[in-house]
């Protein structure tokens, strides 16, 4: 989920060496380059004697320190702080969120909280209300604040990524984002009924700063595998991870703990107060520790011709990357081609998941802010073992056809959730349906990165990386905006099903409420990206890996989870 998840993005639209998302708690794949595993620490810190302690209780057992250590690179320390920050932020605005529907329902006159329970209990057939505020349907808020969020990204990210490529002000941006990122949070705390349009506004900006600071954060990656070596590099993805999730998990155990204690479960405002205020403490300690002490300065990571300087290094950076979309539609027609494009519909739904799910909890479920805090909880839970059936599903087949089936089964996922939520007797029967949710994405994801690793060409890695980064920008603003023009005209029958003929089949003529038909209409993008890839990388599996270099090497082969005769 989006942005809810881990988001797995390399060094910058331009230039990278490595691929992770920060989305969804993944297990990164080995990357195909191998580095010269190096130990940075000094001789005089590897004399240096540990206290002892007993068991793996005390913090400074040596079973527990070296999960903090990361091989005496200080960088590595700072990314794991800023993504376990960037964990807590996407937890706490997914509570801001629903609290912005629900105030933006009730200033369109539409009955909100217990007076909706009521109505729904007396009524027969399902509410909807046709009130307005300041002229748009209430439900589609937030799906206007997804459109900006994404058409600023899709527009800017290029452009700061050629900055962090080419000039010195990669830590500058990364800071400058997170302090701009941190006020928000700060603002947001005063959410109530006079405030929530311009909490609206700043959750748009928040949202293009949270990008920023992913692309700024994963600039460093490539340099941590450098002196790390790939081995370990590998295992401090892992540790990148966990820690992510552990504290996403905590933060939503927490929020939801002190809602019940406080007896404010029922009111998403106070909730949302709460939750942004509980945000800010933490992520201005980690944001600011992460940057502060253990993110460096770095000079450019790339040159530049001489003479090329002001509007001119956007310019050169933006040239490269028309240039690496020309080379890979033309050399490389079996596997990265088609993965790029399947890679466009595919996070353009998987990014918007998060977005729609909100508005659809809230609105035709009946979920309080504290309720779609449990269900991302629940969520989270369900990556576990979806991330564990990725492995032997792409060793018994190939990462081609495990990604296919993995999308399959989200779509499969997402139009039971349409058919049935609405239905239910028992609005928390919901949760069951966000494991099954977070176990496909915890499947879709670390697939998803394994098949990049195979595809990727050699002696290309940083070129292709950074244009994957890209790609999954670029239609992360459609989603939510199909989304505000279907709910915006009441989801007539000439503009849902037309839409939805357009991208998959007839079974979404039987579908009945509004945002199940927007539910449908979404999870059929997820099907395109399927499509794209059996039948546009329809050959066999050592063809691709051939095209890329890696079908040579045994070892490579092992890594890309190939089966023989698969």
């Amino acid at each position: 989920m989006t942005s809810g998840g881990v988001e797995l993005r390399p060094r910058s639209p331009s230039s990278q060496k490595d691929s992770i998302q920060d989305e969804p708690p993944t297990m990164e794949p080995s990357m195909p380059h191998d580095h010269e595993i190096r130990d940075d620490s000094s001789s005089s810190r590897r004399r240096r004697r540990r206290p002892s302690c007993s068991g793996c209780g005390g913090c400074c057992c040596p079973c527990c320190v070296p999960l903090w250590q990361y091989g005496g690179i200080p960088e590595a320390r700072g990314y794991a702080l800023l993504a376990m920050g960037r964990g807590v932020a996407v937890m706490s605005n997914v509570v801001v969120n629903a609290a912005l529907l629900e105030l933006a329902s009730a200033a369109a006159g539409c009955p909100v909280g217990d007076e909706l329970r009521a109505i729904e209990e007396e009524c027969t057939c399902d509410y909807e209300c046709t009130g307005t505020v300041y002229g748009q349907n209430p439900l589609s808020l937030i799906s206007n604040i997804a459109v900006v969020t994404g058409l600023l990204s899709a527009f800017f990210m290029p452009i700061i990524g050629v900055l962090l490529d080419f000039t010195s002000y990669r830590r500058f941006v990364g800071v400058l984002f997170s302090a701009v990122f941190t006020a928000i949070q700060a603002i947001q705390i005063a959410i109530g009924e006079d405030t929530w349009f311009p909490m609206a506004i700043l959750q748009s900006i928040a949202g293009f700063c949270f990008a920023g600071m992913i692309m700024t954060s994963l600039a460093y990656l490539p340099e941590i595998c450098e002196k790390a070596g790939q081995e370990k590099h590998t295992i401090y993805t892992a540790r990148f991870t966990a820690k992510q999730f552990l504290v996403q998990a905590s933060f939503l155990v927490l929020i939801g703990g002190l809602s019940f204690v406080f007896g404010i479960a029922d009111d998403s405002v106070t909730t949302a107060r709460m939750s942004q205020a509980i945000n800010f403490a933490l992520i201005s300690v980690l944001f600011g520790v992460g940057w502060h002490v253990y993110t460096p300065s770095r000079p450019a990571s790339r040159d530049l011709p001489e003479g090329t300087h002001g509007l001119g290094i956007v310019a050169y950076g933006l040239r490269q990357n028309v240039r690496t979309a020309k080379s890979i539609f033309r050399e490389f027609k079996k596997g990265l081609r088609w993965f790029l494009f399947a890679e466009i519909f595919a996070q353009s739904t998987v990014g918007a998941l998060t977005t729609i799910s909100v508005v659809y909890l809230s609105s035709e479920v009946g979920l309080t802010a504290t309720d779609i805090s449990m269900f991302f909880l629940v969520t989270l839970v369900g990556t576990l073992p979806g991330a564990a059936i990725s492995k032997p599903i792409s060793t018994r087949t190939n990462p081609n056809v495990s990604w296919q089936l993995s999308m399959i089964c989200l779509f499969i996922v997402m139009v039971i959730g349409a058919f049935t939520l609405p239905n239910t007797p028992n609005k928390y029967l919901s949760f069951i349906w966000g494991f099954f949710v977070g176990a496909v994405l915890g499947w879709f994801y670390p697939t998803e990165n394994l098949f990049f690793s195979c595809v990727l060409p050699k002696g290309q890695e940083a070129e292709i990386s950074g244009f994957r980064v890209i790609c999954s920008m670029i239609l992360s603003w459609l989603p939510p905006l199909m989304f505000s023009i279907l709910v915006s005209n009441g989801v007539a029958a000439k503009w849902g099903m037309s839409i939805m003929a357009s991208f998959t089949f007839p079974l979404g003529s039987v579908v009945s409420c509004a945002c199940s038909r927007i539910l449908f209409w979404q999870a059929s993008f997820i099907l395109i990206a399927a499509s794209m890839l059996k039948f546009g990388a329809h050959e066999s599996w050592e063809e691709i890996l051939l095209e890329s270099g890696r079908g040579d090497d045994p070892a490579e082969q092992q890594n890309c989870a190939e089966q023989p005769g698969a």
